[in-house]
């Protein structure tokens, strides 16, 4: 049910209505007048409204968070609620991918990282970076050719150590073999293929063996 206040916005044509299901959505008039009072509220008011405004999207499209990811990262990307950011930045940067839209991608993964390494550093973390710079790895690729990947894919390799995981090892070598494969990089790129054989049969996977 619409409040006095928003009454109030409207005919003083602050803000006007948008039909919507199931209510009525409401956007500010003019970019400016939004500004203004987006700039108004003290930053750790402003925050705690993200936050709130983030889990009251999980609850309202609980049923359907697919069609809201990028929305509901954005509003807890501006809260303090670092996890819950990352973690729809990266559902973001999956369905960007999936639908070939590779820059917006690139920009939700950079960014679930840059939260990410903001944390303390703990085994968890780098596991969660290793798994975000392996999604960031294709789409950056795509976007900007093998070679722009090589500091991603140097950076999983270091975390694979780190970690002593085997088993995500693969995708990595084989990022780093195409990074300098496609600039004509050829004796270390035949070190990498002989590496990426050694793996392939440390695990013992036909697949990647062929």
């Amino acid at each position: 049910m619409k409040t006095q206040m928003l009454t109030n916005l409207q005919l003083a044509e602050f803000i006007y209505e948008r039909p919507a299901l199931p209510d009525a959505e409401y956007t500010f008039k003019h970019a400016l007048t939004h500004e203004v009072a987006y700039n108004s509220v003290l930053i750790e008011r402003r925050k705690l409204v993200h936050e709130r405004a983030g889990a009251a999207m999980e609850t309202l499209y609980c049923e359907r968070l697919d069609d809201h990811l990028s929305a509901i990262a954005h509003q807890y990307r501006q809260s303090h609620n670092a996890r819950k950011a990352i973690h729809y930045l990266r559902l973001a940067g999956a369905q960007a991918a999936q639908r070939s839209a590779n820059r917006e991608s690139v920009a939700y993964l950079r960014n679930a990282l840059d939260l990410l390494r903001s944390l303390p550093e703990t085994l968890e973390r780098k596991r969660e970076e290793l798994d975000l710079l392996l999604m960031l790895g294709p789409a950056t690729m795509i976007l900007a050719g093998y070679g722009a990947a090589r500091e991603l894919y140097g950076r999983a390799k270091e975390l694979c150590g780190e970690l002593g995981d085997n088993t995500k090892l693969f995708p990595v070598i084989w990022g780093l073999w195409m990074s300098h494969a496609s600039r004509g990089e050829l004796q270390e790129a035949r070190k990498l293929a002989v590496e990426l054989l050694s793996v392939a049969e440390s695990l013992g996977n036909d697949t990647l063996r062929l």
